[in-house]
C-alpha cells in the first residue's frame, strides 16, 4: 500500500477538531489548509474542489456526516495525502440535505491512488457507525487515532 491513512494523518499532522464552518466552501478551506501549508496540495486545489462540487454536486459524500473531498487526481497535488476535520456542528452542501460534519480531504496524484488506495481505507475506517461517532466526539486528535489504530486497513486493499 502506498499510501497509509493513518500514518499519512499524522505524519502531515493533518487532523484538526472542533473546527468552524459557516459554509461548506469555508469547510472545504478549513479541510484543505494543512496540506497546503504542508505544500502538499497547491492553494488552487481548493478551487477545484469547490468548482467541481458547484458543477456536479457533493458526489463525494460518502455517509451520514462524513464527506471525502477532491478534485481531478494529479492536478495541484504535490503527494498523496489526506487530512481528517472535524466541524463543531454540522454542515450542508447546497441542494442536499445531508448533513456533514467530517471532511476527509483527498490528494492524490494519480486515479490509482483513489480509487485502489484511498476510498477502500476510507471505506474500512468509517463502515462502522460507532467509528464515526466517536471521531465526532473526540476530544483530541489522539483518540482520534486510538480509533483509527483500531481498522483492519487489510480487509479491503488488494495488496
Amino acid at each position: 500500500m502506498s499510501v497509509n491513512l493513518l500514518t499519512n494523518l499524522i505524519e502531515n499532522d493533518s487532523i484538526l477538531i472542533n473546527q468552524r464552518a459557516q459554509t461548506w466552501q469555508e469547510a472545504i478551506e478549513v479541510s484543505c489548509k494543512p496540506l497546503v501549508e504542508k505544500k502538499l496540495i497547491s492553494p488552487n486545489y481548493i478551487d477545484s474542489i469547490i468548482n467541481s462540487t458547484i458543477e456536479h454536486g457533493p458526489y463525494y459524500i460518502l455517509g451520514p456526516f462524513l464527506a471525502m473531498p477532491h478534485a481531478e487526481a494529479g492536478k495541484d497535488v504535490f503527494k498523496d495525502c489526506f487530512s481528517l476535520v472535524v466541524f463543531d456542528k454540522p454542515f450542508y452542501f447546497d441542494q442536499d440535505s445531508r448533513p456533514v460534519q467530517i471532511l476527509i480531504t483527498l490528494g492524490a496524484t494519480s486515479a490509482d491512488i483513489h480509487t485502489a488506495v484511498a476510498l477502500p481505507q476510507i471505506v474500512a475506517a468509517f463502515e462502522n457507525s460507532e467509528n464515526i461517532d466517536k471521531i465526532i466526539k473526540a476530544t483530541s486528535k489522539e483518540e482520534i487515532i486510538a480509533v483509527l489504530e483500531k481498522v483492519d486497513f487489510s480487509k479491503y486493499l488488494n495488496s
